[in-house]
């Protein structure tokens, strides 16, 4: 067990060493988006991660990121519901053995309401992968699984994108006095600030050999 995770932290090591090294390349925003439909399979790989560190390394093409890897997250969860789908047929008996005479209600409950429930679960970081696989069974097509996911994607990638662009010339002017949670959240804003900085100087870094 240790040594399969010292493995993955190396492996996640050299992707984020690469990352940097190879981040202001524009090739490098579609192999990203590319690897990163895995995420909704592998829990290693956080496309928040490359969104964040792609549009801090190539502000102008920050639209093209947001697009694209709200596409891929939406192509990963298609997949995983079209995988899940197969299973459809045992979803019935599955929810009777689990949840006893309220199966299929809840099953019907979850094929009205799933599509729309799916926007709220993606815009949280991370891949959604539970309730993809649970829409699924309950018979929510993979196709609006889909849909769903890239538009809360979508919120969330844009998010992160106005932050980037915006919140570095609004953090000193927020500094000084305010009510305990404005100071909170002035903390919080000014440490994802540095952090924006700190990938800019690592991969400067490594793109200088130092």
């Amino acid at each position: 067990m240790h040594a399969s995770s010292s493995f993955f932290q190396r492996l996640f090591q050299r992707v984020v060493t690469a990352l940097l090294r190879h981040g202001t390349e524009p090739k490098t925003i579609f192999l990203l988006a590319i690897f990163s439909i895995l995420d909704g399979f592998l829990p290693m790989l956080p496309a928040e991660m490359f969104v964040l560190a792609l549009c801090v390394l190539q502000p102008q093409k920050g639209k093209l990121i947001v697009l694209v890897f709200a596409l891929a997250s939406a192509l990963s969860a298609f997949l995983l519901a079209l995988g899940m789908g197969t299973l459809t047929a045992s979803a019935d008996s599955l929810s009777q053995k689990l949840m006893g005479a309220q199966g299929p209600q809840v099953l019907a409950m979850l094929r009205d309401w799933g599509p729309v429930s799916m926007v709220f679960f993606s815009v949280f970081p991370d891949s959604p992968r539970s309730s993809i696989a649970l829409f699924a069974l309950s018979g929510v097509s993979p196709k609006s699984i889909g849909a769903m996911v890239f538009i809360g994607k979508l919120i969330l990638y844009t998010g992160l994108l106005l932050l980037i662009h915006h919140l570095p010339s609004r953090v000193g002017r927020w500094r000084g006095a305010g009510p305990f949670w404005v100071r909170w959240l002035q903390r919080r804003a000014s440490r994802f600030v540095a952090y924006c900085r700190h990938i800019r100087w690592r991969a400067r870094c490594l793109n200088q050999g130092t």
